[in-house]
Formats: structure tokens, C-alpha cells, sequence
């Protein structure tokens, strides 16, 4: 490198450093005089990194003048050099800024012109592109809000704070607003605590406007310097299948001794650098491993061993490892006995050795009682400490503590110390405790005053509040003086520190006063916690204490005096009373099942311990050995077939509560099983008075809390006098409901109840005596009590209770019923205002985990009754793995039905159902099912008697049940999906339909839309099912869907209704087609036969008539008026002409109508009938065909087709042909060219005959086909009503509702396709549809007007069902006028493209009713194929 280039290097760095002392020397010069040291040291630092001065290397010679020289040209180029670099530098920045801002400012330019030109430049709302996000900062430090608003005009955004504005001349320099590019921003310097708020930002502008909110949060930083944050376990999933094989059971152990727990597993896949993530628990909290607790997991097992045993280690340890399905677990349970005692008789050790309330000088050690059997009552403990490091154990206290609790003082400050505890008794000093954990004496005090702040993200200053309050020499009085701890043995005074307290050390003086004057009560002693335990106070006395406070320059004044203080136990603080009633019942081969109830009197309760005795001995000995929390345990470790007694002690601060009552002997067996002994059911309980008439009373009673494993079916109640000992037998036969009427009582005698029950096994131990209850008679108006309330359905917020009505009523009948609630430790409060009808109610908004007890109060007219027996406590707490009722539809049978799992259950459990709480039995509306776990109700025919509320109770558990509300809108829901599994349709592409071909054969035929190769088929003609063969052809094509039946020599005879029904699996359907109409109709033409006495009798029959169908004779027009009206309802009709004669010559008509349509039957015998009918055009798959009906048609008889006056000849095109009564002629794909006029002539030896049809195209409009007479659709589904339209000009199309015209809307939707299609679709259909609808299609020609009736019908009712032959509610095309003078078919339209299937507008394949249920209705053009008759 060349040499100026090294000296610049050089006067850079030099420049730099004193550049960097300068910046450090001005930030240092704005702390306060105490921090002078930190100034310093960061100074000595800050040179110690800057980069020495260059310096000219010793080989370089110069002469004196050339140094002269060089230094005075160096130190002005040095000079130059650093001039330029500070601007080279100074450019650099401001180079970068620019070209930052320049960017950033293009970037939102962009973002702003992709935003707008992907909007339209119209007007707009505010809207919020980038909202406001929340922020944690610490205290002191800044935090930036901001967000990105669109809308135009350019919204204005203001902010604000807690719903305030936020104004920054009101704090000047702490908030800065911001707006740029659509960015706005609001910057917070030195947030302070009071800056946590809610902070949103409003943009508004014309168009209107919105918000964007977001919440600042500000921590303070405080250094905790002695202790450390829990460490928060971490649930890691692991990806490997793990499966225990061999698991640790139930096992036991000694003091002093070792154990090991071992559970061997099997992990896919098996990874040697991955092993199975393993976490045991003891009583549910986390083992770490250290030197009491070693973990470890490999080799194929999961290992926890104890090296060094305590009382403390028993438990119930639970090992769970993490798979990929979760979490496997498996739990047992470890007891630990005492170890054999140094001296013969002396008591078992203390346990759960802890420290609390730990100061610089002073901790409170606590500890838990052993238990004792056989030995002498513990008469005091004595504890010693050790300082960490040394084996040295100092004992605490010179005389032995009665209480599980010893203040200890005289620490030394910083020290760290460990504690143990001895029990005394009059045999000797028990061995010593397991040691606590480690505790060092601080002032927890100083934590709090301690503040910790970060500059830059480097640089940490801590501050304490000495710094804050100044320069303090003499420390303020200390506050709150009182005793923490009151017991006979001593008491604790305790205090709060004064402030300020100045920066010297701080002690504290202590005086009391009983009589007379103050006196100082730690003289020997410089106290420095602001605890103190006192225990050299005269019993009897009360003193009053004070404290000052006291450094170098001096004490503060006293502190307020507290209140008078003896040293005597308060009220309450003594050992708990007795737990209440035990109960032993089996369990296994070497284990009981033992339950107690509490006691009454807990008093701070620690736990319980259990004993067992050998019935006929009286040494007891310990069941566990370190108190157990529940009022239920499970005793291992007995011997087989021996029986036992069992007995409960509570355990507190105070030590062991009196023995409990013994439990009934109880022999040790098997768990109970089919086969096996049962046991006797535990005794009944809350014996209660619903009655007395002064001669009796009526008694009632909750059952056993254990039914011992088989039903209970007997209950024997035995009763005494109060001031009596022996009791009398009241039933000697069992009953067996949990009420009873004692009679032959006495009245004004107080008597006295117990009830034991009874099961396979015998009976069990009878109950605990009733308070006693006086024998007089109730005469009071209001209602007895309510009794045996019961509890479903208890989740974390919410149960159902339940009640049964009292027997007393009162002066009238019971009209509803209060009931009352109260949480554990409070007052009992009404639940509802207005009394309630029902004896149920289900509580909400409770408290989860929270311990709840219920009353219930009957009402009537004079007020309100006495109250029920206090239920037993309940806890709102779901049982694990609780489940809910399922309500679902069969997807097979599609029965409806209400299932429910139990979480648990036992070998004697039942599902109970219910309705509205009201147990069902036998009925016939439900069918119930239970196997195993599961339980089913179905429903037989649901309808609206089936809504309520379903519930369910397993029995012999503890309170397994759940319930489901059936509403109306879900049975409909149900109801429908059912109807669509057990009526499944096959869906039709083309419903029934006929061509006419040559020589007389008729196709009949119908498309599905698929069908599988399984499916069949049924052809019926007049309710009788037709059969393939040579005349009637039945084939069908699975790939096409079409099913067909080709009838030969088709005839009147033929005339019929033709039905086709269809199965595929479970899916059916049916379609028909009436060629003899599809209203009221003629079965049979008039005809005419001669009677005996020559009378010529016109006959026709009709069918498909009603009562209201009317019949009417003519002749030529004119109407013949019969004396006797004809009788439609026979079937059969007849006119007859007595004398018949020249003047009888004319036209016959008869005339058959009603609402639905009407038909017309020809007889003529004036002998000038015409020989063939008008042309009609029918619709075919192939195009479009010419028809003309004649009275005969043989190939004698010569017949011309004409086009436009053309002959035409018989072509693959336009095909001619004929049967026996009808000529045709068939145009494949028609097209434009085929339009004209058409013609045929019919000519015999004498006489022709022509018929003209015009497809020119200049047609009027009409409905050519696709709309049905009738709709019935079911509520909520979509009808679609679709025909095809004709005309030439192109017709306009109208739709009406009850003759107004109908706007299309997204319910009602109009459309009309190509001109040819036209549809009125109504979306989610509700019964408001329902009405006539009509469609009026019109050009300049004419037009035509066809009427739909429409019927909704509500989900779950049954369809109308139309009767065979009828119109249905199925789409058919609609009929032009026929003749009046012949019976000829209607005319047919022209065929157009067929509708696309979803088009269909069928609504059967919408509809949920099967059309299996209603034919397919008659098209009106196909009335009848026959010509006129002769």
C-alpha cells in the first residue's frame, strides 16, 4: 500500500476515535452525578476499541528540513483528507436517504396505481388496505402505529385513544402524526405504563367511514435477580407409534430403600438417535430427573427409579409418552411405609418439608403430620436446619412446636439453607423428614425495587427506587403492623417496609405492650425482615406491638400500634372433626374399595388417612402413609379372603382428627362378576318426612351410592323412639319404591328412621339414624317439601335437576315450584321468579369446578311450601369422555333416531330414556336398542307428537346422561332425508310416450336418465301387467336408459291406460300415459244395440268421473233432457229411443265434464258422416309426422300427399305409409325447406275427400308441450315449470299467478331460451307459491293461455296421492281444440329439440315424493290414437 494511502487509514481512524469518545462523552455528560463509575468505565472502553495512529516505520529516513517539511505538508493533507471523508460520509447518508425515500415513495405510488386501476374511478368508501396491528413494547421505549386507507375522495383519518382523541399538543413531543402516500402513522416516544390502552384510527370521508383498531401494551422490565421463571413444560408431538406391553402395577416400598418402575414398549420405528419422548407424574405434577427421581427411556423400556425413598414418594405415578396419535399413558400406584423407628414406639417421620414466606433473615417451615396407628399421640416436632454445603444439622427450636408449622429466624442474609423436621412422643423422637429444598435468605422486597432498561438494544441500566426518591438519610415509619400467624405456641408479626428507606441498611425495632410502658422485645437480635415470631408471651394476656424502623443517622417515628393480640388458637384453628360414614366395598382378589363422607368441620384440611384391622384383632395399621386428598381410595395389599374393617382420620395443620366410625367388615374377594358372589349394596341416605297425619308418616329416601354390583330390588326400614335404644322392624316385607308409610305412630313422639337396602347378595348396612322427626299432623296450607332431587346432564355451566312432587299439597293443588341455588360459601338465591310448571329445570352460567348445592319449594294458590332436603353437593364438572346425543336418519332403513355412547358403565347399568324428563315405557312410538356402550331410540312413525326434549341416564354410575332437544325443523329436516332413502325414484330423461308405426304397430316408450343392469320393469294396461310376447314386445337397452313395448294391430280395443313401473335396487319410479284422456273421459264410444222390444239404446261407458262430474245428451246440438239424469258414478250410460223412425235421423252427442276437463262421443245417423278426420301432427324421436284418422283405411283406398300442391313421393325423408285406421306421413329432421302447405287426398270408386295442414310457419303462438294441469312439491325445493313454445313470427311469452303477472326475481326466475324454451323457476317454494300460474304465449297470429295449479305441501305430510289414470303432477303438453263434431284426437304440435334434462320440467325428479306415487298425467294431444266410430 502506498504511504498516503496508509496515512490516510491512519487520520480516518484517529478521526473515528476521537469522534466516538466525543459521542460517548456527550451521552454521558446527560447522566446524573451518581453514575459516574458506569461513565467512566464505558469511556476507558470506548478508547480501548478505537484503532492506534499510524506511525511512520523506522527504515523511512529524513533529513531536519525534509521533516519540517513533510509534517507541515502532512498535517494540512491530514486535515484536507478528514475534511473530505466527513463529507464523503455526510453524502454517502444523505445520498442513501434520498434514494430510500425515492424508492419507497415509487413503491406506494405503484401499489397506490395498482390499487386504482384495479377499482373503478368512481367514488368509494373509505377502506382499510393495511390495518392497524397490536404491539407489546417495554417501558420508555417507542412503538409506531400504522396503517394504509384507500377510498376517493382521500379519506381523513384521525386517531384516537381509549375512544378519546388523541391531541399531541397536549403532550407536546410524545405523539407524532404522520400521513404520506395513503400511509398515516401515529409514533408514541417513551411509552409509559399509562400508554397501555386501545388506540384506533377512524378514516372517513363522504361516502362514510370506518375503523381500524388495534391495543398497545407496555411492560415494565423488572430484573429478577434471585429467582428464575419457571420453566413451562413443552408438549413435543412425536411422529413414532409406541405401544406398552408389560406395565408396572400397584408396588410397594420402604423408607430408606430403592424401587424401580418399568413399563416395556415397542417403538416404530425404532431410531437409536431418536428415542420416545417419556414424562412421568406423581399425583399429576411433573418428575424431573435428578438425584431423588432417575428417568430413563431406551432398550425397549421406559424406567423411573426412586435411589432414596420417602413417605413423600407415595402416589399415584402416571407414565405418558407422546405418539403420533397423541398421547398412551398408564397410572399406578406406589406406597411407601415407614422405615423401622430408632426407638421402639416412636412415631413415622413428618412429610412435605417446605419453606414459605422466606425473608433475609426469617423463613415459615410447614410440614405435614405422619400417621399413627398403634403409637402414642405425637406431642410436638423439632426442626432443624443446615447450611448449603454442610453436613451440619442445627436444631431450630429448644422445645418441641405443637403445630406442622415453625417460624424460623436468625438467618443470615444470602445464605442458602435446607430444613428437616422430627416428631416427639412420649416413646421417643421419630427419624428425621427428607430435607427441604434449597432456600436462600433474601429480602423479598429488593426485587421490587429493582428496574432494568435497555438503550439500543445494548446497553442495560438498572435502576432502584433509592435513585428515584433522592437523597434519603432518615427512613420512614413502616405500615400495616399485624400478626400473620396466631397460634398458642407463638405468633408472627408482620409488616411492610417503609418508604422511602433510604440507601443505608435498614434494621428494625420491635416494642409491646401489655400494662404500662412500651418495652423492646428484640434487643439481642438486628432485625432485618419484616417478619418476627414472638413466642415468649404470658398465656391469658393480650399485647399490643409496634415496630421502627432504624439506619446510621437514625430511627423513624413508631409505627401505628395493632390491635390487642392474645396468644391463643382462633376459632376454627383445631384438628377437623371426624369424616363422616365409610363404606368398604370389593375391589379385587387382594384390594377394597373404601369411601367416606367428609367432615363437617374441615378446617383447613391436608388430607385423610386410612386404617384397616383384621376383624378380631385390634391392631390397626396404616393403608397409606402420606394424606390423600379424596373421600375415596382404593386399600392394595390385602390378603385374600380375610376380612377387614376399615376407619378414616382428617389431617390438618393440628394433626389427626378423631377416628371415624368403623366401616361394616368386609370380606376381601374378586371384583364382581357374572358368576361370582355379589355384594351388599352401601347403606341408603337423606332420610326426609313428606307427610304426617298424626298417626303416621311417610318417609323417603335417597338410594346407595353403591348398589354393589346387582339391581337393588328391597328396602327394610326400622324405626325407635328417640328417646329410645332399640329399634323395631316397621316392614318385614321388602318395598321396593324409596318411600314408605310407617304407621301406628304416636302422636307428639319424636321417632327416629334408618333404611338399609337389599340386592342379590343381602342386605346391606343400614343407613345412619334420621334426625328425629315429631309425629304431628301438617294442617298448613302451602305444599309439603319436594323431595328425591336428582342430578343430569352436569357439564362445566350447566345441569339438569330434577324433582318429584310433594305428597302434601296443602289447601289446593300444586301449581309449580321455586328452586333455589348456593354456591359453596354463599347465600342460597332464587333461580326463577315465576313459579315453574314442570319438575325439571336445567341451570345454566355455572361456575366450572365450582361446588353447588339445590333446594326446591312446591307452590299453590295460599304460597309457598316448605323446602326440600339440600341435594348433595355437585360439582359442575363434566365426566371424561362425556358424550352428547346423536340424532341422525338410518342411511339404510331411513328410520330416525337418537343414539348415545356411555363414557362409562357397569355390568348392572340401564339406559333410562325419557321424554320431557318423563321416563318412556312400553311405547309404541319408539323402539329402543342397547348393546354394550351404545344405546338407540328409533322413531315408529315420527310426526309432531314426537318434538320435545329426549334425554338419558345410565344407570349404576356416576351420573352418565345427556340430552337432545327435538325441534319441529329438524324433524322436518329428518322426515324429508328419510323419505328420500326409503322412496328412492329413478330419475326419467322422458316419461312415458308412443309413436305409431307401419301396419298398425304402436311403440310405447321411456328414457331414464341411468339405470343399472339389475333393473326391472312392469307394462300394466288397465291395471293388468302385460307380458312379452308376439303381439306385445318388451325390451329395454341399458347403456340408453330406454325401456320400450311395441303393440301389434293397434285398435279401439287397444284404448287404455298404459303404466310402466320400474325398480332398480331400492330406487323406483312409474310413468303413464291415458290414450283415452286424462280427465273424465269415454271408456267405450257410443255404440247402439237393439233391445228386446225394439228400443235402440246409444250406450258408452265412461271412467274417471266423480260425483261432481256431469253428463249431458244432444242432438244436433240441441240438449235432450232426460226425466231421470244420468248416473255417471255407474260406469255405464245409455239413451234410449222407443220407436225409433225416420224423425230419430240426426247427430248424437254425448258430453261428459267436471273441473279437471271434459270429453265427447259422437254417434251419427243422419248417414252423411265424413270418411277421414283433420290432419294432426305428432312429435317422434326421428322429426315430426303428418296424421289423418279415418273411419276405414284399406290399400284399395288410394291416398295422395301433396307439398305445396307438389306430390310427393315416399323417401328416407318423408316416409308414407298407414294402418288399418289411420294414414301418415313421416319428415325425418325437418328444416326450413319442409315448410308449406301440406295435403292429402283420399279418393274410393266414387268419391275423394282432401285434408289440408299448413307448416308455412306463419303460426300463432302457443304452448306446443312440457307443462303439466297439476304440481304438488313439498316445502323448500325448487319448481321448475318449462314447455316448449311455437309460433311464427318468434311469440312473446307471459307468466301469471292468480291472473297477475309475474316479474322475474331470484325467487321466481324467468327465462326464455332460443324462443323456443320457456321457464318460470321458483327457488326454496313455501306455501305463499301456492296458486293457479298461467303462461300466455302470443305473436300478431294469436295466441294461447294454458293454467297450472300449484300445491305446496309442509315437510313431513304425505303427498296427495292421484288415483291411476289421473292428471299428475308431471309435466304433459297442452291440447288445441278438437272438432265438435268428431271425436278426433287433438291436434299435436310440432317437435322441437329435446329439453336438456336439467331443464326437465319435470317436477317429479325435484320433488321429494317418489313418482311412483302418482302416474305420469295424460298429454292432452294424445286423448285418443282411434278414429271417429261409425
Amino acid at each position: 500500500m502506498h504511504f498516503n494511502q496508509k496515512k490516510h487509514v491512519s487520520h480516518i481512524s484517529h478521526h473515528s476515535s476521537h469522534t466516538t469518545k466525543h459521542v460517548v462523552k456527550e451521552h454521558s455528560s446527560r447522566k446524573s452525578s451518581s453514575k459516574l463509575v458506569n461513565q467512566v468505565q464505558h469511556t476507558h472502553a470506548t478508547e480501548a476499541m478505537a484503532e492506534p495512529a499510524y506511525t511512520v516505520p523506522a527504515f523511512r529516513q529524513r533529513s531536519a528540513d525534509e521533516i519540517e517539511e513533510y509534517q507541515r505538508v502532512s498535517s494540512h493533507v491530514g486535515k484536507g483528507l478528514a475534511s473530505i471523508q466527513m463529507e464523503l460520509h455526510r453524502m454517502r447518508v444523505a445520498t442513501k436517504t434520498q434514494v430510500e425515500n425515492i424508492a419507497i415513495k415509487r413503491e406506494v405510488q405503484e401499489m397506490m396505481h395498482k390499487k386504482m386501476t384495479s377499482s373503478t374511478e368512481t367514488d368509494k368508501a373509505p377502506d382499510f388496505l393495511v390495518a392497524l396491528r397490536s404491539h407489546t413494547v417495554w417501558e420508555k421505549t417507542p412503538v409506531k402505529l400504522f396503517c394504509t386507507v384507500g377510498g376517493h375522495p382521500r379519506p381523513v383519518v384521525k386517531w384516537y385513544k381509549g375512544g378519546k382523541p388523541v391531541d399531541p399538543l397536549s403532550a407536546p413531543g410524545k405523539y407524532k402524526i404522520e400521513s404520506k402516500y395513503g400511509v398515516h402513522s401515529l409514533i408514541i416516544s417513551r411509552c409509559m405504563v399509562s400508554d397501555t390502552a386501545e388506540y384506533s384510527a377512524v378514516a372517513t370521508n363522504s361516502h362514510g367511514s370506518t375503523t381500524s383498531k388495534a391495543s398497545v401494551t407496555v411492560k415494565t422490565c423488572v430484573v429478577l435477580v434471585f429467582s428464575s421463571v419457571p420453566h413451562l413444560t413443552v408438549i413435543h408431538h412425536s411422529k413414532l407409534e409406541i405401544t406398552m406391553l408389560d406395565r408396572f402395577g400397584v408396588s410397594f416400598g420402604t423408607e430408606g430403600g430403592s424401587i424401580s418402575l418399568v413399563c416395556t414398549v415397542v417403538v416404530v420405528p425404532d431410531l437409536p438417535n431418536v428415542p420416545p419422548l417419556a414424562q412421568w407424574y406423581r399425583d399429576d405434577k411433573l418428575l424431573k430427573a435428578g438425584k431423588l427421581a432417575e428417568i430413563k427411556v431406551g432398550g425397549g423400556a421406559a424406567t423411573l427409579t426412586l435411589p432414596h425413598l420417602a413417605k413423600d414418594d407415595e402416589g399415584l405415578y402416571t407414565l405418558r409418552m407422546w405418539t403420533k396419535d397423541g398421547t398412551t399413558e398408564h397410572s399406578a400406584y406406589l406406597f411407601v411405609k415407614d422405615a423401622a423407628p430408632s426407638v421402639a414406639g416412636a412415631p413415622g417421620a413428618p412429610i412435605s418439608v417446605k419453606a414459605f414466606d422466606i425473608n433475609s433473615d426469617y423463613v415459615l417451615v410447614a410440614w405435614k403430620p405422619p400417621n399413627t396407628t398403634n403409637e402414642a399421640a405425637i406431642t410436638g416436632y423439632f426442626v432443624d436446619k443446615r447450611e448449603s454445603g454442610s453436613a451440619t444439622w442445627s436444631q431450630c427450636n429448644d422445645a418441641p412446636v405443637q403445630i406442622c408449622k415453625y417460624p424460623v429466624h436468625g438467618l443470615s442474609v444470602g445464605h442458602a439453607y435446607h430444613f428437616r423436621v422430627r416428631a416427639v412422643n412420649s416413646a421417643g423422637i421419630s427419624r428425621p423428614s427428607r430435607e427441604s429444598d434449597k432456600v436462600t435468605a433474601l429480602d423479598p422486597a429488593e426485587r421490587e425495587r429493582l428496574q432494568v432498561i435497555k438503550l439500543d438494544g445494548k446497553h442495560e441500566v438498572v435502576i432502584k427506587d433509592d435513585d428515584l426518591e433522592g437523597y434519603v438519610t432518615l427512613p420512614g415509619e413502616p405500615t400495616d403492623m399485624h400478626a400473620s400467624e396466631i397460634f398458642k405456641s407463638y405468633i408472627v408479626l408482620s409488616w411492610k417496609p417503609p418508604s422511602p428507606r433510604g440507601r443505608a441498611p435498614l434494621w428494625y425495632i420491635i416494642e409491646k405492650v401489655c400494662t404500662g410502658a412500651w418495652q423492646r422485645i428484640n434487643t439481642a437480635v438486628k432485625l432485618q425482615s419484616p417478619r418476627y415470631p414472638v413466642f415468649d408471651l404470658e398465656a391469658g394476656k393480650k399485647y399490643q406491638f409496634r415496630v421502627y424502623s432504624e439506619n446510621l443517622y437514625g430511627a423513624s417515628e413508631a409505627s401505628k400500634p395493632t390491635d390487642p393480640i392474645e396468644k391463643v388458637d382462633e376459632h376454627g384453628k383445631s384438628v377437623p372433626s371426624a369424616p363422616g360414614h365409610v363404606v368398604a366395598t370389593r375391589n379385587t382378589k387382594s384390594s377394597v374399595f373404601v369411601q367416606w363422607d367428609p367432615p363437617k368441620h374441615p378446617n383447613h384440611l391436608m388430607g385423610y388417612y386410612i386404617d384397616a384391622s383384621l376383624v378380631g384383632s385390634k391392631a390397626w395399621f396404616p393403608c397409606n402413609h402420606k394424606p390423600y386428598k379424596h373421600t375415596r381410595f382404593v386399600v392394595h395389599g390385602l390378603t385374600p379372603g380375610e376380612t377387614y374393617v376399615f376407619r378414616v382420620q382428617a389431617v390438618n395443620v393440628y394433626g389427626l382428627s378423631d377416628e371415624s366410625q368403623e366401616s361394616t367388615p368386609i370380606a376381601v374377594e374378586p371384583a364382581l362378576k357374572r358368576g361370582v358372589e355379589y355384594a351388599t349394596p352401601s347403606a341408603p341416605h337423606g332420610i326426609t318426612m313428606l307427610s304426617c297425619d298424626g298417626a303416621s308418616m311417610i318417609i323417603a329416601w335417597n338410594s346407595p351410592k353403591h348398589c354393589g354390583g346387582s339391581k337393588i330390588n328391597a328396602y327394610y326400614v326400622d324405626k325407635r323412639d328417640a328417646d329410645s335404644l332399640a329399634w323395631k322392624e316397621v316392614n318385614s316385607a321388602p318395598t321396593k319404591t324409596r318411600t314408605y308409610t310407617v304407621d301406628g305412630l304416636t302422636e307428639g313422639t319424636f321417632y327416629e328412621f334408618k333404611v338399609q337396602a337389599g340386592n342379590l347378595a343381602g342386605v346391606g348396612v343400614p343407613s345412619a339414624p334420621s334426625t328425629p322427626l315429631k309425629c304431628e299432623a301438617w294442617t298448613y296450607a302451602v305444599p309439603g317439601p319436594a323431595y328425591d332431587l336428582a342430578f343430569r346432564e352436569v357439564r362445566g355451566d350447566s345441569l339438569v335437576i330434577l324433582w318429584k312432587a310433594p305428597v302434601y299439597t296443602g289447601a289446593s293443588a300444586v301449581t309449580g315450584y321455586i328452586v333455589e341455588m348456593a354456591k359453596k360459601g354463599h347465600h342460597y338465591h332464587p333461580l326463577n321468579e315465576e313459579a315453574i310448571g314442570h319438575r325439571y329445570l336445567q341451570v345454566t352460567g355455572l361456575e366450572a369446578g365450582a361446588e353447588y348445592t339445590f333446594k326446591v319449594k312446591a307452590v299453590n294458590a295460599e304460597g309457598v311450601g316448605k323446602a326440600s332436603q339440600t341435594s348433595e353437593p355437585v360439582v359442575a364438572k363434566a365426566l371424561p369422555g362425556t358424550q352428547e346425543i346423536q340424532c341422525g336418519v338410518d342411511e339404510d332403513t331411513g328410520d330416525i333416531f337418537l343414539s348415545f355412547e356411555a363414557c362409562e358403565i357397569s355390568e348392572t347399568s340401564d339406559f333410562a330414556w325419557s321424554k320431557n324428563y318423563k321416563e318412556i315405557s312400553d311405547c309404541p312410538r319408539v323402539a329402543i336398542e342397547t348393546k354394550g356402550k351404545h344405546s338407540k331410540l328409533t322413531f315408529v312413525n315420527p310426526d309432531v307428537s314426537d318434538l320435545g326434549a329426549f334425554s338419558v341416564v345410565v344407570t349404576d354410575t356416576d351420573g352418565v346422561s345427556a340430552s337432545h332437544t327435538v325441534t319441529e325443523d329438524a324433524l322436518n329436516t329428518m322426515l324429508e332425508l328419510s323419505y328420500n332413502i326409503r322412496h328412492p325414484i329413478v330419475p326419467l330423461k322422458h316419461q312415458l310416450n308412443y309413436e305409431v308405426l307401419e301396419k298398425g304397430h304402436v311403440r310405447f316408450w321411456l328414457q331414464c336418465l341411468k339405470m343399472s343392469p339389475a333393473v326391472t320393469y312392469r307394462f300394466i294396461v288397465n291395471d293388468k301387467e302385460v307380458t312379452s310376447s308376439d303381439s306385445h314386445k318388451i325390451s329395454h337397452d341399458v347403456n340408453t336408459g330406454v325401456i320400450q313395448m311395441t303393440v301389434d294391430h293397434f285398435s279401439k280395443a287397444s284404448e287404455a291406460t298404459y303404466t310402466v313401473q320400474i325398480h332398480d335396487g331400492r330406487a323406483k319410479n312409474q310413468s303413464s300415459l291415458v290414450l283415452v284422456g286424462d280427465g273424465p273421459h269415454f271408456a267405450e264410444y257410443l255404440s247402439y244395440h237393439v233391445d228386446e222390444d225394439c228400443t235402440v239404446l246409444l250406450v258408452c261407458k265412461v271412467a274417471n268421473v266423480k260425483k261432481e262430474t256431469v253428463f249431458h245428451w244432444f242432438k244436433d246440438e240441441e240438449e235432450i233432457v232426460l226425466e231421470t239424469p244420468p248416473n255417471v258414478m255407474s260406469g255405464s250410460v245409455a239413451l234410449p229411443i222407443s220407436l225409433f223412425s225416420r224423425k230419430d235421423q240426426g247427430h248424437y252427442k254425448a258430453k261428459l265434464s267436471d273441473d279437471r276437463g271434459k270429453d265427447t262421443s259422437v254417434f251419427d245417423i243422419s248417414g252423411q258422416g265424413s270418411s277421414a278426420s283433420e290432419l294432426v301432427l305428432q312429435c317422434t324421436p326421428e322429426g315430426i309426422r303428418l296424421q289423418c284418422y279415418m273411419k276405414y283405411y284399406t290399400e284399395e283406398i288410394r291416398t295422395a300427399w301433396l307439398h305445396k300442391d307438389s306430390k310427393i313421393s315416399s323417401s328416407e325423408k318423408m316416409r308414407i305409409a298407414g294402418t288399418a285406421e289411420m294414414a301418415w306421413m313421416q319428415i325425418r329432421e325437418p328444416s326450413e325447406k319442409e315448410k308449406g302447405h301440406y295435403s292429402i287426398q283420399i279418393m274410393d270408386a266414387t268419391k275423394s275427400h282432401t285434408r289440408t295442414f299448413d307448416l308455412s310457419g306463419q303460426d300463432r303462438g302457443r304452448v306446443v308441450g312440457g307443462l303439466p294441469d297439476v304440481v304438488t312439491i313439498m316445502e323448500q325445493k325448487t319448481l321448475s315449470l318449462t314447455c316448449t313454445v311455437w309460433g311464427d313470427p318468434s311469440p312473446e311469452v307471459s307468466w301469471f299467478k292468480n291472473e297477475n303477472e309475474v316479474v322475474s326475481t331470484e325467487h321466481a326466475k324467468i327465462t326464455l331460451e332460443a324462443n323456443k324454451f320457456a321457464s318460470l323457476t321458483i327457488t326454496a317454494v313455501t306455501s305463499e307459491d301456492s296458486g293457479k300460474y298461467s303462461i300466455n304465449v302470443r305473436n300478431k297470429y294469436g295466441g294461447e293461455f294454458v293454467e297450472i295449479t300449484v300445491s305446496v305441501y309442509k315437510q313431513g305430510e304425505s303427498p296427495p296421492e292421484p288415483k291411476m289414470g289421473g292428471r299428475g303432477a308431471t309435466p304433459a303438453p297442452l291440447a288445441s281444440k278438437t272438432p265438435a263434431k268428431t271425436p278426433t284426437p287433438a291436434q299435436t304440435p310440432i317437435p322441437q329439440t329435446p329439453t336438456p334434462s336439467l331443464k326437465s320440467p319435470t317436477p317429479s325428479l325435484r320433488s321429494p315424493t317418489p313418482t311412483a306415487k302418482s302416474p305420469t298425467p295424460t298429454p292432452k294431444s294424445l286423448k285418443s290414437p282411434t278414429p271417429p266410430r261409425k
